[in-house]
């Protein structure tokens, strides 16, 4: 009963507000400058010229008030965007996510797109950049965008892998260049990761120098006490893998590994050969540790030597080979020096054609089998 009369009290003071709003709006008496300030201009300017849905802007206006006297100011912010291409709902989604965009000198928009444009972000991929982070238009173009650009350079070279970067992470350009990015940056490059494997970091897995400079120094002691060198070419995936996670975390897992019979030489081994061998979830290790122990009877040194067996899925993967496996070592057609656990790691090309379509013949319901469309009990 007291919801029902909260959501009727919520109601009354919507609509309420909504009959103020246009009586103020319309209005063509003088205004108060507290009137001028009130968040019922605010509300419908959001809602009638940014398309915004009522309850968005009705939320905004408490923490956004646009003077009414400077209403041409506003139009004219959203009349730039919309002559470089931004569509109704890029606007509407950049005035949500960053409201005081509203408010901003046009001029200096224009220096900022322009700049922008002038690095290769043009069309679709200037109106996705800005829209993933509106915070681009709101930063300084000589402190932060073009110094970030300048250190991405040193890098990347070129224009166009840097636009390839930020259109990857847009936040390359509003991040803490001095305090996250430089420091992590250099940190790397100082532990010896040559320079062409930064570039690659930078291009393909930014989120990696995002990190609090504590937590790289961190992934950096781990990699190395695991024994992974810097010029390793799974270094960064080494270090990709570490931050994912807390330390605590880390050695849950490592727990659980020695739990099914893992030593910590074998674990290393598995780092080692493959660094998400750690990334699986707690669960999908009780999981397939627990069908490859007891199921299968594979000791943990072969999956150390396979550890990509953690990373397969057991429905699409694991599942229907072992039931193909498991048939034709029933009808002697396996030949015994075959290792099960390297069977299960083959290409899904080479497994077809060397497993199920060369026995086809001699057991019949082989594909089926294969395909899921016969199951039978493992």
């Amino acid at each position: 009963m007291a919801k029902l009369h909260f959501k009727s009290l919520l109601c009354l003071m919507q609509k309420r507000f909504l009959t103020t709003s246009s009586t103020l709006y319309t209005s063509s008496l003088p205004s108060s400058s507290s009137t001028l300030l009130s968040p019922s201009y605010t509300a419908q300017f959001l809602v009638k010229s940014c398309g915004l849905p009522l309850d968005s802007a009705i939320s905004i206006s408490q923490k956004l008030n646009l003077d009414e006297n400077k209403r041409q100011k506003h139009e004219s912010v959203l009349e730039f965007l919309k002559s470089h291409g931004f569509s109704d709902t890029h606007v509407a989604k950049l005035v949500s996510k960053c409201p005081p965009i509203l408010q901003a000198r046009v001029d200096m928009l224009k220096l900022k797109i322009d700049y922008l444009h002038d690095s290769g972000f043009v069309g679709p991929v200037l109106h996705e950049l800005i829209v993933s982070n509106p915070a681009i238009l709101r930063r300084s173009l000589d402190k932060q965008i073009k110094p970030s650009f300048d250190f991405l350079k040193e890098f990347l070279e070129t224009n166009e892998k840097i636009a390839a970067a930020i259109k990857r992470e847009s936040w390359l350009l509003t991040f803490d260049l001095k305090k996250i990015l430089k420091p992590n940056t250099f940190l790397l490059i100082n532990e010896g990761v040559p320079h062409s494997r930064m570039s690659k970091l930078i291009t393909l897995q930014p989120r990696v120098i995002m990190q609090h400079v504590d937590r790289m120094v961190y992934a950096t002691e781990r990699a190395r006490s695991l024994g992974i060198k810097p010029t390793d070419p799974i270094y960064v995936t080494a270090i990709t893998v570490i931050l994912s996670m807390t330390e605590s975390t880390w050695k849950r897992k490592v727990e659980l590994y020695e739990k099914f019979g893992f030593t910590e030489v074998e674990i290393l081994k598995a780092i080692k050969r493959q660094p998400h061998f750690m990334a699986c979830s707690e669960e999908k290790i009780k999981s397939l540790m627990n069908f490859y122990t007891n199921t299968m009877k594979l000791k943990p040194s072969a999956i150390a030597t396979y550890p990509r067996l953690l990373l397969y899925s057991f429905d699409a993967r694991i599942r229907p080979r072992f039931n193909v496996l498991n048939i034709l070592a029933s009808k002697k057609l396996l030949k015994k020096h075959k290792k099960i656990a390297w069977l299960l790691t083959q290409s899904e090309a080479s497994f077809l054609t060397n497993y199920v379509i060369k026995y086809v013949d001699q057991v019949p319901d082989l594909m089926e089998l294969y395909r899921g469309v016969k199951k039978i009990d493992l």
